[in-house]
């Protein structure tokens, strides 16, 4: 049943000519769903935080794919996570309801990978043309002392929980966190410096007119007014952010290939009105 789903979702994409890319992330997407029901109607992981794109994109209807399932945990919570016990779990799982084996590995219990052996009955191939399919869940501890939070109840492909996520003006913090302080290189020889996706989001956030909680700036990163906040954001997208930079990460995350091409050339000419 699971590879048939799949396989309909790949050829629907694969039908309309989209990137490997997208089509890779697409099937992901789908995967997110089985797993979060799997962590919100049980007692031992509800308590997870979702948090990053894939948050934004299921709960709040962002409009772009996301590949990861990232979530933060209070200390308590995050202190006795086992995730050699999760991936069991979720192993198992897989097994009663779709009555598929999966595999998983734990890096250095920060990270959860769960592999899907399914490329190659879809005729997809990816990176060093492995048959296997990934879907990560990166747990952290979180940053904020103290958050506002909100339940999301999400009924998609036949699935239905209700997430815990924190509140759009916590998201945006953490996002703009990640743009100022965030560490990440691409590339043949590193020259791609910055996160596409990180970027495109703040865009959205700042279409939406959703504020940041200042507090929580205020205490990670020591920016005390929205006018500080908005120069410092300019500073980083003037030095580090460039149409191609931006394209080398979106491009994998949007069905409409024009669109990202447009955007990604016209990006400080959009965003600068909303900073400016």
């Amino acid at each position: 049943m699971l590879v048939e789903i799949l396989k309909q979702i790949a050829d629907e994409k694969k039908s309309q000519n989209y990137p490997n890319s997208v089509v890779i992330n697409s099937l992901k997407e789908y995967l997110q769903f089985p797993v979060l029901n799997f962590i919100y109607n049980s007692d031992k992981y509800s308590k997870f935080i979702f948090t990053g794109g894939s948050c934004l994109q299921i709960c709040y209807g962002l409009p772009r794919l996301s590949e990861d399932l990232d979530f933060d945990l209070e200390k308590k919570d995050y202190q006795k996570l086992d995730l050699e016990k999760m991936g069991a779990e979720i192993t198992e799982y897989f097994k009663k309801r779709f009555l598929f084996d999966i595999k998983y590995k734990v890096q250095g219990n920060t990270r959860l990978y769960l592999k899907f052996d399914v490329l190659k009955k879809l005729g997809l191939l990816y990176g060093e043309g492995s048959g296997l399919l990934y879907v990560k869940i990166e747990p952290a501890l979180t940053m904020f002392d103290k958050f506002q939070e909100e339940p999301i109840p999400i009924s998609n492909y036949g699935f239905n929980f209700v997430a815990r996520s924190y509140t759009l003006s916590f998201l945006m913090a953490s996002k703009i966190i990640a743009i100022l302080e965030r560490q990440w290189f691409k590339g043949e020889e590193n020259e791609v410096n910055i996160k596409g996706r990180d970027f495109y989001d703040l865009y959205w956030y700042l279409e939406k007119n959703v504020k940041p909680d200042m507090g929580a700036l205020k205490a990670l990163l020591g920016i005390s007014s929205e006018k500080e906040l908005k120069k410092k954001l300019w500073e980083k997208i003037e030095k580090d952010v460039d149409e191609k930079k931006l394209a080398y990460d979106l491009q994998n995350f949007f069905s409409e290939q024009n669109y990202i091409t447009d955007f990604c050339k016209n990006y400080k000419k959009i965003i600068k009105k909303y900073l400016q």
